[in-house]
C-alpha cells in the first residue's frame, strides 16, 4: 500500500513527466534474439562476443556501436564482434544492427585485479608449496607457488569478491597460518578467506516505485545513469528527485510476455541490482495468478529419484539377479506410473512444487558393475539410478513404457506442471553402442604417468572418468559434439520435455553446450515457439559456473557454493554473516534474478537434517556410515534447522529445488542411505515429519503467491552471528524475512523501508511484533523464523 508522500509525488511525476499515450519503438515483431540476452562481462583486455550466441541469423548483422573506451571489430563472417579498450563507467551498452534494427546488449567493466599470496615455511624445510581455493576450481596444480628467499609466491588475476582457499605444503593440506580469517569447510576443518577489493562495501539500490498505465517508475540514488530495456531494446528514460521513469512501448501488446530489465550505477563506480518486470500483453504483472509454467522464475522445482519414488506399476519391477548386489544397490521399483499416480491425486500440488526434475530415463545395464567393499560390507551395485546409459534413446523398461512416460508428460502439463529431464552426454557405460563402435572417442583412462585417471574432478576435468567401465567421452572430437547433441536434440523433438538437467556440466567443453542449445533453437524454439530450460551440475568456483551460463549455453547451473554455505550455516552453526557475504557473491555473478537451482540436497549428499541433527557428524564418511549402521531419526531441533534451511531457499532470487523426502525431513546418511523409498501418507511419518511437511506447504504457498519473491528485488536489513533478516520487495508488494538460529529467544530489529504503508503487515507464522519508529521490532524463539508479508 502506498504512503500519502507516495501518492502525492507519483501525481506530481505522471503530470510532469507524461502526456499522452505510449508510442511503439523501432523493433521487429520476430525478434533475431531469442529470449532476454545475457549481459557480456568485459575482459581485462580482449572481449569475444560469439554472435550465435544471441543472434539467430548472425549473418544479418550489418554494424556494431560500442560505447566510448571500446572498439568494436565485427569479423568478416559476423560470426565474432571483439571489443578492445574498456568503458568508461562500470555498465555500457553495445548497440547491434542487425537486418535494418537494432539490439542492445548491457555490458559491465571487468572487476578483476591481481593479487599475490605468499606461504611463510617459518624455517621448515618445505619443497613443494601449491593453492587450492574457489579462485582456481580447487585444482592446486593451477597454483604452484614459487620460492623467493626464504617466502613461497604466486599471484593470479580474479574478480573482486571473497575467496575461501588452502595450501598444499609437501602433500599435506592445511589453512593458511598467516590469515586469520577463516571459515568452516563443512568437514570439520577450516579454510582460509581471502577479500579481494571492497565487496562489503555499501550497496546502491534500483527500486520497483510505482506504475500506472504504460509508465513505470524507479527509485534510486542515481536516477542519472539508469539503463532500461525492454526485451533486448534501450529505452529512452527521464528522472527527477531520484526517480526514474520511461514508458513501456506499444509493441508489447502483441507479446503474451515480454519483460522490462533495468541497472544504474552511481559516481563511485557502485552497481545497482537488477531489476526484472514480467509483462502480459505490455502491462505490468501484479499478481502470480497471471504467470505461467512458462515463467521460469515461479518455478519451484522437486527432484525425483524415479526408482525410489512409488512403484505405481508393479509388473515393470525387476531387479538385477545377481547375488552381489545389496538390496540397497538394486532396483526398488518406482516408476513413470507412480509419479503420474502422485500428480493425480493432488501430492505435488499440496506440497506448492510445480515443476518436476527427474533422474535419467535411458536404458542401463542389466548386470552388475563397480564394488563397494569397505566396513565390511561388499556390494556391486545396479544401474536404478539411471546414470550409466547403454542407449541414448531407449526409454528403461523397469521405469515404464513410451505410453507410460508420455502420460506422465500430459497429465502434468494439465495439472500446470514442468518437467525438466536429467540428461547425461559425459559419459557411457562401456556396453553403450557409441563406446562400443567407436572406443577412440573415449578419452584416455590412464593418465601419462601410468595412473587411472578417475575422479580428477578437478585437475583432468574435462577427461577423467567416473569408474573404470563408464568411458568418459572426448568432446575436442567434432563427432563427438554432433552425435551427442542429437542424442540430447531427440528428447525435447519426441518428447513433450520443458528442459534438461545437465549431469557432470564442467566435464564437457563450452562447445558442445553452444552446439546443442543453437539446435534446440533451429529445431525446436524457432520453428514452434517453445523454450527449452537448461540447467547444469558443475562443482567448482562461480567464475567457472558462471561461464557455462549466456544465450547461448545454458540458463542456469545449481549453486552448490550456496548450499555448502547454507548447510555450514543453518546447520553447523556457521554465522550469518558468512551466508550474507556468499550470497552477495552470488548476486554479483549471476544477478538478483537469477534463475540458479537453490538445492536442500541431493542424491549425492548426506542428508541435511541427519548432518544437523549429529546422527553422521560434519567429518565422517557418509557412505560408510550409510552402509554400516542404522541412522536413527534426527533430533527434534534439527527439524526446525530444517524448515529454516527451506525458508532461506524459498525466499531467495532463484529457483527453490526441493530432493524428494526433504518436505518433510527423510533421514539418511549418504549413497545409498539418502536414497530410501519415498514416505506419503500420514500413517507413514512421524509426529515431527508431519509438522514440518505443513512447514513446508506453508512456505511454498508464500514462494508462490508473493511476486515479491519471484521478481522482487533483495536487500539485507540486519545481520549478526545468530540472527538474520532481508526484505524482497516489487512495487507496493513486500516480504520480510526474519531468522534466529541462536539456542536462546533473540529479539531483532529491522529498520524497514521508507514511503510503505505497514499498517497490515501480517507475520505468516504467528510471531507477535511491533513497529516503533520505522523500526520493525520481533522476538524470535530459538532455532524459529518469520516471514511477514505487506
Amino acid at each position: 500500500m502506498a504512503s500519502d508522500t507516495k501518492r502525492l509525488l507519483l501525481l506530481f511525476l505522471i503530470t510532469a513527466f507524461f502526456a499522452g499515450c505510449t508510442s511503439p519503438i523501432e523493433a521487429p515483431r520476430n525478434s533475431e534474439i531469442i529470449g532476454l540476452a545475457s549481459p557480456v562481462t568485459l575482459q581485462q583486455d580482449t572481449t569475444d562476443i560469439i554472435t550465435a550466441d544471441y543472434f539467430k541469423s548472425y549473418s544479418l548483422i550489418d554494424s556494431v556501436q560500442a560505447p566510448v573506451g571500446l572498439n568494436a571489430i565485427l569479423s568478416s563472417n559476423d560470426s565474432v564482434i571483439t571489443l578492445t579498450g574498456s568503458i568508461e563507467d562500470p555498465l555500457g551498452v553495445l548497440r547491434v544492427w542487425a537486418d535494418g534494427y537494432s539490439y542492445d546488449l548491457l555490458l559491465k567493466a571487468s572487476t578483476k585485479e591481481k593479487v599475490t599470496i605468499t606461504f611463510d615455511p617459518a624455517g621448515d624445510n618445505v619443497t613443494s608449496v601449491k593453492l587450492k581455493g574457489e579462485m582456481n576450481n580447487w585444482n592446486p596444480n593451477a597454483a604452484i607457488l614459487e620460492k623467493k628467499g626464504d617466502m613461497w609466491e604466486t599471484s593470479m588475476i580474479v574478480n573482486e569478491g571473497v575467496y575461501q582457499y588452502i595450501f598444499v605444503v609437501d602433500g599435506k593440506e592445511m589453512p593458511d597460518p598467516d590469515n586469520p580469517n577463516t571459515v568452516s569447510n563443512g568437514m570439520g576443518g577450516t579454510n582460509s578467506v581471502l577479500t579481494v577489493g571492497n565487496p562489503d562495501s555499501e550497496k546502491l539500490y534500483l527500486d520497483t516505485y510505482d506504475h500506472s498505465g504504460p509508465s513505470v517508475y524507479l527509485k534510486t540514488e542515481a536516477p542519472e545513469n539508469t539503463i532500461v530495456f525492454w526485451e533486448n531494446h534501450q529505452l529512452e528514460t527521464k528522472y527527477q528527485d531520484g526517480i526514474v521513469s520511461f514508458e513501456i512501448p506499444s509493441n508489447g501488446r502483441v507479446m503474451e510476455r515480454s519483460h522490462i530489465r533495468a541497472w544504474t550505477f552511481d559516481e563511485d563506480g557502485r552497481v545497482s541490482n537488477d531489476v526484472l518486470i514480467p509483462l502480459s500483453s505490455g502491462w505490468v504483472i501484479e499478481s502470480t495468478e497471471d504467470l505461467t509454467r512458462k515463467d521460469n522464475h515461479n518455478w519451484n522445482m522437486y527432484f525425483v529419484l524415479i526408482d525410489r519414488f512409488k512403484d505405481g506399476n508393479p509388473s515393470n519391477t525387476t531387479k538385477v539377479d545377481d547375488p552381489d548386489i545389496h538390496p540397497k544397490a538394486n532396483y526398488y521399483g518406482g516408476d513413470f506410473a507412480g509419479i503420474t499416480q502422485k500428480i493425480e491425486d493432488g501430492y505435488f500440488e499440496s506440497i506448492g512444487v510445480n515443476t518436476l526434475w527427474l533422474s535419467p530415463i535411458t536404458q542401463n545395464p542389466e548386470g552388475a558393475y563397480g564394488l563397494w567393499d569397505r566396513g565390511g560390507v561388499t556390494t556391486k551395485f545396479s544401474g536404478y539410478h539411471g546414470y550409466w546409459p547403454v542407449s541414448s534413446s531407449k526409454l528403461d523398461y523397469r521405469y515404464g513404457t513410451e505410453e507410460e512416460f508420455r502420460k506422465l508428460l500430459d497429465v502434468a502439463h494439465l495439472n500446470g506442471m514442468s518437467v525438466i529431464l536429467d540428461y547425461v552426454a559425459n559419459h557411457v557405460h562401456e556396453e553403450h553402442p557409441v563406446y562400443q563402435n567407436n572406443p577412440d572417442w573415449a578419452t584416455d583412462l590412464y593418465l601419462p604417468d601410468g595412473t587411472l585417471n578417475t575422479e580428477k574432478w578437478d585437475e583432468y576435468r574435462l577427461t577423467t572418468w567416473f569408474d573404470t567401465f563408464m568411458p568418459t567421452l572426448d568432446f575436442s572430437k567434432e563427432e563427438v559434439v554432433e552425435t551427442m547433441t542429437d542424442s540430447a536434440l531427440f528428447w525435447v523433438k519426441e518428447y513433450d520435455l520443458d528442459g534438461f538437467r545437465h549431469d557432470a556440466t564442467k566435464h564437457i567443453q563450452l562447445e558442445f553446450w553452444r552446439t546443442l542449445t543453437r539446435k534446440i533453437k533451429d529445431s525446436v524454439t524457432i520453428p514452434t515457439g517453445k523454450q527449452i530450460f537448461q540447467i547444469g551440475e558443475t562443482y567448482g568456483s562461480r567464475e567457472l559456473v558462471a561461464s557455462y551460463i549466456n544465450s547461448g549455453m545454458l540458463d542456469s547451473q545449481f549453486d552448490f557454493n550456496m548450499y555448502d554455505t547454507g548447510l555450514n550455516t543453518f546447520g553447523q552453526g556457521n554465522t550469518f554473516e558468512n551466508l550474507r557475504t556468499q550470497l552477495q557473491e552470488s548476486f554479483n555473478y549471476f544477478g538478483y534474478h537469477n534463475l540458479m537451482g537453490y538445492i536442500s540436497g541431493n542424491h549425492d549428499k548426506t542428508r541435511f537434517i541427519t548432518l544437523t541433527s549429529g546422527e553422521v557428524s560434519w567429518d565422517e564418511d557418509g557412505k560408510l556410515a550409510g552402509w554400516t549402521r542404522e541412522i536413527e531419526d534426527p533430533q527434534a531441533f534439527a527439524y526446525e534447522r530444517l524448515s529454516m534451511f527451506h525458508a532461506f531457499n524459498q525466499t531467495i532470487p532463484g529457483i527453490p529445488v526441493t530432493y524428494m523426502g526433504d518436505e518433510y525431513g527423510q533421514p539418511g546418511a549418504n549413497d545409498p542411505d539418502n536414497r530410501r523409498w519415498m514416505e506419503f501418507d500420514e500413517s507413514e511419518l512421524t509426529e515431527p515429519e508431519k509438522r514440518n511437511r505443513n512447514v513446508f506447504k506453508k512456505i511454498t504457498g508464500l514462494r508462490n503467491s508473493e511476486m515479491a519473491l519471484t521478481y522482487g528485488d533483495f536487500k539485507f536489513h540486519t545481520t549478526e552471528n545468530n540472527t538474520m533478516a532481508y526484505s524482497r520487495a516489487y512495487f507496493e508488494d513486500q516480504v520480510i524475512v526474519v531468522f534466529n538460529k541462536a539456542e536462546t529467544d533473540q529479539t531483532v530489529e529491522v529498520e524497514l523501508r521508507e514511503e510503505f504503508d505497514y499498517t497490515n503487515l501480517k507475520p505468516q507464522f504467528g510471531h507477535e511484533f511491533r513497529i516503533e519508529n520505522g523500526i520493525l521490532i520481533i522476538t524470535l524463539p530459538s532455532n524459529k523464523f518469520e516471514i511477514l508479508t505487506l
